[in-house]
């Protein structure tokens, strides 16, 4: 194949004119296995090709971001593969977020899979924009053929000049100095600001500076031409208090009351005592994102309606759709422009404030931005649903656990009240609930396990929150293993090497290096009120984490975190200051999830208002980290996600270790 120089490159690029567009096929490559097909919601093979690169007149290659980008630094991963591809310095490609008539739709930018499904389309689709003008093309528009092309920034054992480097975000210097980037940003000529009251609750007395109109629904909105009244009103909303108290998740009740609904794993379990019988219980929790979500919505009506909006969401597609149904349009009649989003932990997957905004502006016939306050976050958005867990476990000779039984409750989290009406639901009961299950079946080699749980519909909405069900289901196991390593009286980092599944070696790996970055040694006594707790775990079967936690628990009971060690396996690490990023950024919500974080509630609903009312970890209670990143030989990238929340159990056994009390409902408190 003919070698591409920068130069080259960039002479056809002139010659191409008004830009060549690269569309990448989006089903598997045979040029390159290990990752996974890209979903495509079932769509006919013809329109399964993207448009995600385009080579512009000034020789600069624009990518077409088929991720949403929320901080999780997926643009600069993206760009440094497409730059890798190309032979070019990373400066002449951008990354945009695109509008939903850009390009084809793809799925949900959820579970940290943009890497492990994304990396090969975009690096495939790289890859035939430089052979196709390696041969001197400059056609309009290229397609992919389906045939094998050679994929540079990923191919094993290349030397890579621009993958794997720490490279700065794109919009770094952007989001610094304050630039447009997000929902709340647009202003658009005319725009009036608005607010749907919630059902139940009563328009504000005083309406100086506002407009009250009526909407669907019997329901009521708030009009202003100025942010800072709209602002003053929703201050004074009287919020509807509900006298009931809310139906907690209780696993003895569940057990007491019949079999769960769904098991995962079913083995019959020994007749005998059993060595551990442990309840744990998780509150709820909120998102909790620093930006409160917002949307703007415009009508156009040349001969027929048509609607524009912009808004930060996890899936654009998703609410274009549920907009165009809404309002009964076609989809190609709803353009939903996306923004950077400040957070989005899942929280950003269920259409409302778009809805708001486009009801609110087909009212007035003017463009409006619906941005909702921290009450409204807390009030109107769903949340990370309690669960209840008990775990029992029997231990064997040589201190091999040879039984396990793991049941639970929980609120939904796929199948949530946030997104379902009360029948739609009952009929999903019928169906595990995916987002619960996650993370639910131990990596450890035990002969007989039993795991099975109910979901149970709440009053407050329930739905993704970061992690999913893996955050609870990994703090309950890796708490009860810590207890069984005690019990067996072994060292808890050989007492997980012991008992993994053989197939779990990467997992082994990351267990050996965070105890040599900690300098872990086994059974050695702890000075008093010292703790030092260890949790593993593996993320949606392909990434892999351990992490140590060292703490001091002063004579009040209070915990202080004094370190945090953390070995992670993503695979091919394309970025790793990103990786260490998001490996932080859940070192720091395991801590929240074990030290602060409960969503505080009055009868059946929540009460939180304010960050004041929602206590979160601060800056000042994040220890000294240290971070060591492994990347096997020729594996693919599997996202760095939520894999290293493993933390919070961690951080738990830390506490039982400083103070000889098992943790077993969270938040910790001091007795």
């Amino acid at each position: 194949m003919t070698a591409l120089s920068r130069r080259g490159l960039f002479s056809l690029a002139a010659r191409a004119a008004a830009g060549i567009t690269v569309l990448g096929a989006a089903p598997a490559c045979a040029a390159f296995n290990p990752l996974p097909p890209l979903p495509t919601r079932g769509m006919p093979a013809a329109e399964q090709r993207i448009a995600w690169l385009r080579l512009l007149a000034d020789g600069r290659v624009r990518l077409l971001l088929p991720r949403q980008e929320m901080g999780q630094g997926v643009s600069i991963a993206l760009r440094q593969i497409v730059a890798e591809e190309l032979g070019v310095a990373l400066e002449q490609v951008d990354a945009v977020l695109p509008s939903t008539d850009e390009i084809a739709p793809v799925r949900s930018t959820v579970g940290s899979d943009s890497l492990k499904d994304f990396a090969e389309p975009v690096a495939r689709a790289a890859a035939i924009l430089r052979e196709h003008l390696a041969r001197g093309g400059s056609t309009a528009v290229l397609a992919d053929t389906g045939q094998p092309v050679q994929l540079r920034s990923l191919a094993r054992g290349r030397q890579r000049q621009i993958v794997g480097q720490a490279q700065p975000t794109q919009e770094i210097a952007a989001i610094v100095t304050g630039a447009p980037l997000y929902a709340g940003d647009v202003r658009l000529p005319g725009m009036l600001h608005g607010l749907v009251l919630p059902d139940g609750v009563a328009l504000p007395a005083d309406l100086t500076g506002l407009r009250a109109v009526a909407l669907p629904g019997r329901r009521q909105g708030l009009l202003a031409t100025q942010p800072a009244a709209l602002q003053a009103a929703a201050l004074t909303l009287d919020w509807p208090a509900r006298a009931a108290a809310m139906p907690l998740p209780d696993i003895d009740a569940l057990l007491q009351s019949g079999s769960l609904e769904h098991r995962l794993r079913g083995d019959k379990l020994a007749a005998a005592p059993w060595s551990l019988d442990r309840r744990y219980d998780i509150p709820f929790a909120a998102h909790a994102a620093i930006e409160p979500r917002a949307a703007v919505a415009r009508w156009h009506d040349s001969g027929s309606m048509r609607l524009e909006v912009w808004t930060g969401s996890q899936d654009v597609y998703f609410v274009r759709d549920t907009l165009a149904r809404a309002f009964s349009l076609d989809a190609a009649a709803v353009t939903v422009r996306s923004c950077r989003m400040g957070g989005g932990f899942g929280g950003r997957t269920i259409v409302r404030q778009e809805l708001e905004a486009a009801l609110l502006s087909q009212a007035v016939a003017a463009p409006v931005k619906v941005q909702w306050s921290r009450a409204a976050e807390f009030q109107q958005g769903f949340h990370r649903p309690p669960s209840s867990h008990r775990i029992r476990a029997r231990l064997g000779s040589g201190g091999r656990i040879n039984d396990w039984w793991h049941a639970f409750g929980s609120g939904h989290v796929i199948f949530t009240s946030a997104a379902m009406p009360r029948w739609m639901q009952a009929v999903t009961s019928l169906v595990k609930d995916p987002g619960v299950a996650r993370g639910a079946l131990p990596p450890y080699a035990i002969p007989r396990q039993r795991v099975e749980f109910s979901d149970i519909r709440l009053p407050v909405d329930t739905g993704p929150w970061r992690g999913l069900g893996a955050g609870p289901n990994g703090y309950a196991m890796e708490s009860a293993i810590d207890e069984l390593a005690a019990l067996a009286g072994r060292d808890p980092i050989a007492f997980r090497l012991e008992q993994l599944e053989p197939q779990h070696h990467r997992l082994a790996a990351c267990l050996r290096r965070v105890a040599e970055l900690a300098q872990w040694q086994p059974q050695a006594p702890l000075r008093p009120g010292f703790g030092r707790g260890v949790a593993c775990g593996i993320y949606k079967d392909s990434s892999f984490a351990a992490v140590i936690a060292d703490l001091a628990v002063n004579a009040q009971g209070e915990a202080q975190p004094l370190a945090l060690y953390c070995a992670q396996d993503s695979g091919l690490i394309v970025n790793p200051d990103q990786v260490r990023a998001q490996i932080e950024g859940n070192l720091l919500w395991g801590l929240g999830m074990v030290l602060h974080e409960a969503l505080p509630l009055e009868g059946a609903r929540v009460a939180a208002l304010s960050f004041a009312d929602y206590p979160l970890p601060r800056i000042t209670d994040m220890p000294p980290v240290r971070i060591a990143l492994i990347e096997p030989d020729g594996a693919a990238p599997t996202g760095a996600g939520e894999t290293a929340m493993v933390a919070a159990a961690a951080i738990g056994n830390a506490i039982a270790a400083a103070t000889g009390k098992r943790i077993t409902a969270l938040p910790y408190r001091p007795v």
